[in-house]
């Protein structure tokens, strides 16, 4: 148990938002080759396979944190509302993305009042609140993973969204 957080990649589709990406992503697999939907998803399913275990999906990891309530304080507070759920989903904007990088470098520069830059967020099984080493050590992480996203990441062709649970 803890708090474990992700990026993900989704393909934008012609004729679908956001919602309607992620709703398919949940229901491709209870459709039927021939069936209208399926087939228009087909092009985006991807197949993975990890310790023996398969599966399929239009979502794919591009990052993924573990216990660093720090980062996830923030997706909660600029992406969804202030409001924490054991399980959400939201949309990641390059703009977004870019003031989070923007905060990894000053709380990096800076290192006084970490608080004032990316605050921790207590939780069940949260990890530690302290602004100690593990604290730092995630916020450069987390700077050279968003590095590597505005680089690379194509955001015209593909959604970038945040998924928790704890």
């Amino acid at each position: 148990m803890g708090l474990d957080m992700y990026l993900f990649s989704a393909p934008k589709i012609d004729g679908m938002n956001f919602e309607d990406v992620l709703l398919a992503n949940g229901r491709f697999h209870k459709l039927e080759e021939g069936d209208m939907l399926y087939e228009r998803l087909k092009p985006y399913i991807k197949h993975f396979e990890e310790y023996g275990r398969k599966w399929s999906s239009m979502l794919e990891e591009v990052a993924y944190w573990r216990k660093a309530n720090q980062i996830h304080n923030w997706f909660v507070e600029n992406l969804n509302n202030g409001t924490d759920e054991p399980v959400f989903t939201v949309e990641v904007t390059k703009d977004q993305l870019r003031e989070l990088y923007k905060l990894c470098i000053e709380a990096l520069t800076k290192q006084t009042h970490p608080h004032e830059q990316l605050p921790t967020r207590p939780g069940c099984f949260f990890g530690s609140i302290a602004y100690d080493d593990y604290y730092y050590k995630e916020i450069d992480r987390t700077k050279s993973i968003v590095e590597n996203l505005l680089k690379n990441f194509n955001f015209e062709t593909h959604y970038l969204l945040y998924q928790c649970s704890w």
